[in-house]
């Protein structure tokens, strides 16, 4: 099913680089996720159908005022959010979701994870696959408990490193103090360049 996002026409282009393009990687991984979960691709077998039951819940709903509902995600990275909706619920597979009872000789599914046990995790640096994984959720639903929490931190991080770096520190202290590669830091510096270069243009 993922085809169907990769053939979908895109109404923006899409960069590597450039301002808001770690923001819309994320937003791109949390709908190619959701589009795995409804599929039945991600989890373990007997967890599929509640994933399933997830990510088209996320998929149907149309809400404008959180940024990372699927409208407000097909919209940042460019896809028509109507077309694309109508068009994985119409491929959608039948997983069936009976939504039982653990008896006994079944292993209990998990219980849905606390919001504050997911943002601790992600306030400690884990990554958002990692803490689905940890409570056999998806990304996409990691993102909306947590209120899109690792995108907002990874934006004030970002911030800090470049009011840092204009303060004078080097690449290299930076590199070592939030235990990031050099380049890492080198692209979230050039990034405030390329603003600041598209400010002055703009003016």
């Amino acid at each position: 099913m993922i085809r169907a996002l990769q053939e979908a026409p895109s109404e923006k282009p899409t960069y590597r680089n450039g301002p808001g393009c770690g923001e819309r990687e994320l937003m791109r991984a949390v709908l190619e996720d959701a589009i795995r979960c409804l599929a039945g691709e991600i989890g373990p077998s007997r967890e599929r159908g509640q994933l399933a039951a997830d990510a088209r819940q996320w998929i149907v709903a149309s809400d404008a005022r959180w940024p990372f509902s699927f409208d407000n995600i097909c919209d940042a990275i460019g896809f028509d959010s109507g077309s694309l909706r109508a068009r994985l619920l119409r491929d959608a597979p039948d997983i069936p979701f009976t939504g039982e009872q653990p008896t006994a000789g079944r292993r209990a599914k998990r219980e849905r994870p606390a919001e504050d046990d997911i943002v601790q995790m992600i306030r400690s640096g884990k990554p958002l696959r990692v803490v689905a994984e940890t409570f056999g959720i998806s990304v996409s639903k990691v993102s909306i408990l947590s209120c899109g929490l690792a995108s907002r931190l990874k934006a004030e991080r970002d911030d800090e490193i470049r009011g840092l770096r204009q303060a004078g520190w080097t690449h290299r202290a930076l590199a070592a103090q939030f235990g990031l590669s050099r380049i890492r830091i080198l692209r979230i510096c050039a990034r405030r360049e390329e603003r600041e270069e598209d400010s002055r243009t703009a003016a």
